[in-house]
């Protein structure tokens, strides 16, 4: 689903050449919930735009669904995004002004999909993170992990190849960070490979693999299986 292979990318000032990934090799299968860790500045955003298709690499091999992303353009690289790829940030993204159903709509709208399906698929997503009842309301009316919920349901709308999830519950309390890795959990049992960026060894501990990055590249000696049947908690608690 998911393979790079020798990824390496240089950012170069006149003064400084930073080497943020370095002979990066990666496989993510379908359905895999995988974390990504290790510390600041070690390259996880890097690796988190390149896959997300936001960044290009400078050399190296990368392979989304078999296809090989650096032949592209740009146009094709947007609409690839569009059509395989789910984003959550951290600080939700939502549009303040929009209700609900509209901030879900926005990707479905740019797909040129009919209204009729638009909805369905809206009343769908909603549902399924419980805010059905409030696709009406506008995110300043909503609590934070309600917001993150719908930044997930919005990410979900498209049936996407795969989510990415970049510090999901950074802005969110313990207890609601806990509910909303429930719902991500929940999610990948019902087919999604989720990729999560974190910083947070707990929720790390709570997916089905764990990525730990140093210096531009895979310490393999932290790449394992995880945690696999640990106690479920309450979604939504």
């Amino acid at each position: 689903m998911l393979q790079m292979k020798d990824v390496c990318k240089v950012f170069r000032t006149e003064l400084v050449e930073t080497h943020a990934l370095n002979e990066f090799s990666l496989t993510i299968d379908e359905g895999e919930f995988v974390t990504i860790t290790g510390p600041s500045g070690c390259g996880k955003t890097t690796f988190l735009n390149i896959a997300g298709l936001l960044e290009t690499l400078s050399t190296g091999q990368y392979l989304l669904d078999d296809i090989d992303v650096s032949t592209l353009s740009d146009y094709q690289r947007a609409k690839l995004r569009n059509q395989k790829i789910g984003f959550i940030f951290q600080s939700f993204n939502l549009m303040p002004d929009l209700n609900l159903f509209d901030n879900i709509d926005v990707p479905l709208r740019y797909r040129g999909m009919k209204a009729a399906e638009r909805k369905e698929r809206i009343d769908e997503a909603l549902e399924s993170v419980g805010l059905f009842a409030r696709k009406k309301h506008v995110p300043s009316q909503l609590s934070g992990g309600q917001q993150q919920r719908v930044a997930i349901a919005r990410a979900l709308v498209g049936n996407p190849l795969f989510l990415l999830a970049d510090e999901p519950t950074g802005n969110l309390d313990s207890n609601t960070a806990h509910g909303v890795m429930d719902l991500l959990q929940k999610i990948n049992d019902d087919g999604t490979t989720i990729i999560m960026v974190t910083h947070d060894q707990d929720l790390a501990s709570q997916s089905k693999r764990n990525v730990h990055i140093l210096d531009g590249r895979i310490s393999s000696s932290d790449l394992t299986t995880v945690n696999e049947n640990a106690e479920p908690r309450a979604v939504f608690a």
